[in-house]
């Protein structure tokens, strides 16, 4: 980690031009197949309306000063960089990270607690709202507004390949998604719907876009 923090005062200045340019409606996020059998969400197709709050799932992350400037970067795939400033962090559960003008929320943890008010910086996948924070967003005191409104640019099922999936005589285990490293081209199909797809051995790569949809009322998209 600490290779890490020096490649990120190195590109200090470039994440701040980096930021600026940030649109936060251009959106890369994974939607797992589970979402679908646990009823948390609808299927999705291109060109849907929809209002959504986000996780990110951090592989790895570190504090640091607040001369590093926030930034969230795309890497590929719903993978990414990013540096955030600690807007609330809710007991053991919830915290809340603002990269520039985009929030989202990571899994608290408490060996390695974030403190409000601290800068983080890390990498991760962006992941749609494993309903942490819908279901009890009315229990929290005071909270941010995670949720953007958004369309549906782009879907990618990515097949996950036979050799993560363990069966045996009562059934079978296999990852919920898998990072960019762990697929081949062979294993991605472009879609224009979620509708009638198996929802078992894959997951989804959703593109995102909220041009012009501020003003646009557009009901959040969870089923209840």
């Amino acid at each position: 980690m600490r290779g890490f923090f020096v490649r990120l005062r190195g590109r200090a200045a470039q994440a701040q031009r980096s930021v600026a340019r940030f649109n936060p409606m251009n959106l890369t996020a994974i939607f797992e197949s589970w979402h679908i059998g646990d009823g948390n969400y609808p299927p999705l197709s291109v060109a849907q309306l929809v209002n959504l709050s986000f996780e990110l799932e951090p592989r790895k992350s570190e504090e640091v000063g607040l001369d590093i400037p926030e930034s969230f970067e795309h890497l590929c795939k719903g993978e990414y960089r990013f540096c955030g400033t600690v807007l609330k962090v809710y007991g053991d559960a919830i915290t809340i990270i603002k990269t520039g003008n985009f929030r989202f929320y990571i899994m608290s943890s408490e060996s390695e607690p974030y403190l409000e008010g601290s800068r983080y910086c890390g990498e991760g996948t962006l992941v749609l709202d494993h309903y942490s924070w819908v279901e009890y967003v009315a229990k929290y005191e005071d909270p941010p507004d995670l949720f953007y409104k958004l369309s549906v640019k782009r879907i990618l099922k990515v097949n996950i390949p036979e050799k993560f999936v363990a069966r045996h005589e009562t059934g079978k285990s296999l990852p919920t998604r898998l990072l960019p490293e762990d697929y081949s081209v062979s294993d991605v199909e472009e879609i224009n719907t979620m509708q009638g797809q198996p929802f078992d051995e894959e997951f989804y790569i959703i593109d995102f876009d909220g041009s012009g949809l501020e003003g646009r009322d557009i009901p959040r998209t969870f089923l209840s």
